[in-house]
């Protein structure tokens, strides 16, 4: 069934399977996605296929220089003589923050706090998000006019970051011939059958020591780099998602190496961006030592 998700989202979003598969999981996981791309990519076509594929709601908030923290987490209007709450569009299961570099740093801090705490207060009254709940954001370059990129301490709270192939010739005419979803899954089966197997995903003692070893490679090589306990929990729920993916109920060395790309993407910026993914396979990938079975 989670084949068939891919692949129906896949159909649309072509060519950024890998992506896609890395996106469910994260859902999955209860994290949030970060796509650093230019505008016109595909980006809310990618988060609305997702959507809808599992079956879940979606709305989307284009941020600006003026959009006040009201606009997104909500606020109380007077009406007669009563107080009433307006839930902003931050209620939702999946929400398209596009744009997210180009707000005011208060605007930012008030979304990002509510993505990561998943609860909004209103007026003293706090309220809980949807469940489940996941924001992809996306930021521009800051080589663009009007936008700066995200401080360290914002990039941490997404869990995985990317951008979108570009298609090819051959890609752009079968999107033009298919762009619908023909698969949707059961939403009680996200909520809860898909969410409990996910939990009970074994990870062996070789795979604590080897996220580790991650951890204590950048302490000693690369100590500008900081790698948060936020960032290696987060390792090991997606791992544990991308497992369960996969029609496994274990995590192997190889789950680790496949979301790595993903998870420290954003967390690197000492390097050109054009080069940090190649700096994470002839680094981290192949320098990192695998622990030895026992």
């Amino acid at each position: 069934m989670i084949k068939d998700l891919i692949d129906s989202v896949s159909s649309i979003i072509i060519g950024n399977e890998d992506k896609i598969k890395i996106s469910v999981a994260t859902i999955f996981s209860g994290g949030h996605i970060l796509i650093e791309d230019l505008p016109g990519t595909g980006k809310t076509t990618f988060a609305k296929s997702l959507t809808k594929a599992l079956n879940l709601k979606f709305k989307r908030i284009q941020f600006t220089s003026d959009l006040l923290p009201s606009d997104i987490i909500g606020y109380t209007y007077l009406k007669d003589n009563e107080f009433q709450i307006n839930k902003g569009p931050i209620f939702t299961n999946i929400v398209l923050g596009d744009e997210l570099n180009r707000a005011s740093p208060k605007t930012q801090s008030a979304f990002l706090e509510a993505m990561e705490e998943k609860t909004v207060t209103i007026d003293k009254e706090t309220f809980n998000l949807p469940n489940p709940f996941c924001v992809i954001a996306t930021q521009n370059p800051s080589d663009l006019s009007g936008t700066s990129l995200l401080p360290e301490s914002q990039l941490d709270r997404f869990m995985v970051s990317f951008s979108l192939d570009e298609l090819s010739d051959k890609q752009q005419l079968e999107l033009l011939k298919n762009d619908y979803i023909n698969f949707e899954i059961n939403k009680n089966d996200l909520e809860a059958n898909y969410i409990e197997k996910i939990q009970k995903i074994n990870l062996s003692e070789n795979i604590y020591e080897y996220i580790q070893n991650i951890n204590n490679f950048f302490k000693s090589k690369y100590k500008e780099i900081h790698i948060s306990p936020r960032c290696l929990k987060q390792i090991i729920s997606l791992s544990k998602s991308l497992a369960f993916i996969n029609g496994k109920d274990y995590v192997t060395f190889q789950d680790i190496k496949d979301i790595l790309p993903f998870i420290l993407k954003h967390r690197i910026n000492i390097i050109e961006k054009n080069k940090v993914l190649n700096f994470i396979k002839e680094e981290v990938l192949e320098k990192v030592d695998l622990p030895d079975d026992n």
